[in-house]
């Protein structure tokens, strides 16, 4: 069935019912009250009961659907019988001037709410002839259309006017319970479109990715979508109907104290931003845009808050602008080492040459060698500051990683940085691993991170691990199980048991230039951040003062088709523990 069409059919039922009921009873009231039940009209009103008795019962048990043609013999049955009652009730209280005559206008009535126009004219056309066959018995078997003609006036005109009255009362009736069908179905319609534009609103803005609030004219929260909820910390039943002062308060109070502007104020804003703090205490920067929210007379009904998330828009923006830095850093880097290189080799020479073959006293000498020391020294930034500016782009290939990996730890336990209190291991889950990349940008990476490490446990016992070993919390985080589909990117954890590095540290670990050790150059880290992103790959850490570091580098695993960039990356490891047991 239709269901544009099912609805309104079913809202005749009502009317149906009600309309029976009320003719039945008070038929009821005027045959057994008034006329103390005429013998011929027993067995047609027993009849007439059980058929009305029959109608209601399938109305009320929802049976018409189920027995469609029994239900219309049992209507037209009860209609028929009704009519029969009328008429009896009609004959044995004057005919003509029985003031029950109005019984058949309401029957009219009860089939023109049931069946329209087609329904009433029946029923007044079969009315008019139980009318006549009034008369008829009135009168006597002689009665005509011919007598009745020749009858007297008042018998004529009374008895057309009822069979007038009848008609009328059909067309009307009809016309208007037509119309009004042809209405309430238009309305059944509008309100299923509307009904469902409104299902449709719903899910998009449910499922919207920016945060969206509504408010009333007092500022109570009136509409809280999904993205609110996970961007504030709050659900839709916690806040939906308070006020937003008393909820946002005391985490987001500049997220109140917007809303509030506009209520007070009507100052929208299109444009803002301003930071909330989330159940960890966190700050969260927010885009938000706010507008008032009118109705059709354009009175102000509340206002719309629309917001987004901005931190990693943030993190991104200051990647692009470390990127540029790092850029003007290396063109400087370069032009810098070009300059000073070769007159600084000169100098080194004339200064070797004069500590040959002059005769010094031993201060002299110190001094000599305190500028040997330092021109090396400063020829080593200079190598670094070529190095920084050289990377460029790499023409990646097939890299055994284990093998490489071998190597570097070989080279590391060469540089004085290594002592006998600290020992180097390996320990990866699988086998073999190849990745794409280019094998002496690799190897310096790895070098730099172990070098790193290692220095950092200078007079410290303990163990510098090389693992892919990870927390599954965060690998499942940020990366596909690998039970469901193997990963496209190979971890390589590198874990120490060193000082670790403070929290300001870390703002600056990666900047070039910026060193915690006594002679660094401060581009040891910055190099590798510039390698890990020219290789495609991605760099991370987690650390703590007096417990140890670990730095995560994640390098794309050769396929023979391109591996892809990850959709996103953090920029450290909230949820990866300081390598002790848990990195074993």
């Amino acid at each position: 069935m239709d269901v544009n069409k099912a609805e309104p059919s079913h809202s005749k039922i009502p009317w149906l019912l009600l309309s029976r009921l009320a003719i039945f009873v008070l038929l009821l009231v005027i045959v057994v009250f008034f006329l103390k039940v005429p013998d011929p009209l027993v067995l047609p009103f027993a009849i007439y009961s059980l058929a009305t008795l029959a109608l209601l019962l399938l109305i009320a048990f929802n049976l018409r659907q189920s027995f469609p043609l029994l239900f219309g013999v049992i209507v037209f049955l009860q209609l028929a019988l009704e009519v029969t009652v009328e008429t009896g009730v009609v004959y044995y209280n004057g005919v003509v001037d029985s003031p029950f005559t109005i019984l058949f206008v309401l029957t009219i009535l009860s089939a023109s709410l049931a069946y329209s126009l087609i329904g009433s004219v029946t029923v007044a056309g079969l009315i008019s002839l139980a009318y006549f066959s009034i008369l008829w018995l009135e009168e006597g078997m002689g009665f005509s259309i011919k007598n009745l003609l020749s009858a007297n006036d008042a018998l004529f005109y009374q008895a057309f006017l009822y069979v007038c009255s009848f008609f009328l009362v059909a067309f009307i009736s009809g016309y208007l319970a037509q119309r009004l069908k042809i209405k309430g179905q238009q309305l059944w319609s509008a309100s299923l479109e509307l009904d469902k534009i409104k299902a449709d609103t719903d899910q998009i803005l449910k499922h919207l990715k920016s945060g969206l609030i509504t408010t009333d004219t007092e500022g109570r929260i009136v509409y809280f979508n999904q993205a609110a909820e996970e961007i504030l910390g709050y659900s839709e039943s916690e806040v939906k109907g308070k006020d937003c002062r008393e909820v946002f308060q005391q985490r987001m109070p500049q997220l109140a104290e917007k809303i509030t502007q506009v209520i007070r104020f009507n100052q929208e804003d299109s444009r803002g931003l301003l930071y909330i703090a989330d159940r960890n205490n966190r700050n969260i920067p927010i885009g938000i845009s706010t507008s008032m929210l009118k109705d059709r007379e354009k009175g102000t009904r509340g206002v719309i808050a629309v917001f987004q998330d901005l931190s990693e828009v943030m993190k991104l923006e200051e990647r692009i602008r470390m990127a540029d830095r790092l850029a003007a850093v290396g063109e400087l880097s370069a032009g810098i080492a070009h300059e000073i290189r070769n007159p600084l080799a000169s100098i080194s020479g004339s200064v070797e040459v004069l500590k040959e073959e002059l005769s010094l006293s031993e201060e002299n000498r110190k001094l000599l060698d305190l500028i040997l020391k330092e021109t090396e020294r400063l020829n080593q930034i200079l190598t670094d500051f070529l190095s920084y500016a050289r990377i460029g782009p790499s023409l990646l290939s097939k890299v055994e990683l284990f093998r490489v990996l071998d190597e570097v730890i070989e080279i590391a336990k060469k540089h004085p940085s290594f002592k006998e209190n600290i020992s180097i291991r390996k320990a990866f889950s699988s086998g073999v691993k190849y990745v794409l990349g280019e094998e002496n940008q690799i190897k310096q990476i790895i070098l730099n991170l172990l070098v790193n490490a290692m220095e950092s446990m200078e007079g410290r016992w303990g163990e510098i691990l090389i693992t892919d070993k990870t927390l599954n919390r965060w690998e499942q985080f940020y990366f596909k199980d690998e039970e469901q589909e193997e990963s496209e990117w190979v971890a390589v954890a590198i874990a120490d048991q060193g000082k670790g590095i403070t929290d300001k540290q870390k703002e600056k670990i990666f900047s070039p230039f910026y060193s915690t050790k006594k002679n660094g150059t401060g581009l040891g880290l910055a190099i590798v951040q510039r390698l890990v992103n020219n290789l495609g790959g991605r760099i991370e850490f987690r650390s703590q003062p007096d417990k140890g570091s670990v730095f995560v580098v994640y390098l794309q695993k050769y396929a023979k088709r391109k591996a892809k960039l990850p959709y996103t990356f953090p920029t450290s490891l909230t949820d990866l523990d300081v390598y002790a047991p848990q990195l074993r």
